[in-house]
């Protein structure tokens, strides 16, 4: 099984980060494979980019590659502005527009230290 993770925070050393790994500590890794999605390239989603005669761009044609080849999904997310930080929405944008995240199981770990939690990021991706 193929497994593609996917942080929203693009911080080398980000608690998302550390989330994350920590999340794929637990998968017994003889059963899981695990890739990661590179979302800090991606153009800013725009639909003239992505029409019928467009040429992908090559991040973006890596992420939907990556998603059309993984099992699974893993999402870890910041709360940012009471929300899904941008690179992130953004990435799903582009996904999103092509169907690749369709039928796909996916699960979303969203991490903040506010006392309230990441309940709006997590509201969001869900």
């Amino acid at each position: 099984m193929r497994i593609l993770a996917i942080s929203g925070s693009l911080r080398a050393t980000s608690s998302t980060g550390a989330v994350l790994e920590t999340a794929l500590e637990t998968l017994d890794r003889s059963t899981w494979t695990v890739t990661y999605g590179e979302i800090g390239a991606l153009p800013h989603f725009n639909q003239d980019l992505d029409g019928e005669d467009a040429i992908p761009h090559a991040a973006m044609a890596a992420l939907r590659s990556a998603v059309a080849e993984a099992d699974a999904l893993l999402f870890v997310s910041p709360e940012y502005a009471h929300g899904v930080p941008g690179t992130l929405k953004n990435a799903i944008d582009w996904l999103v527009s092509t169907g690749e995240l369709g039928g796909k199981p996916t699960a979303v770990i969203t991490a903040s230290p506010h006392p309230a939690g990441s309940e709006f990021a997590y509201a969001q991706l869900r």
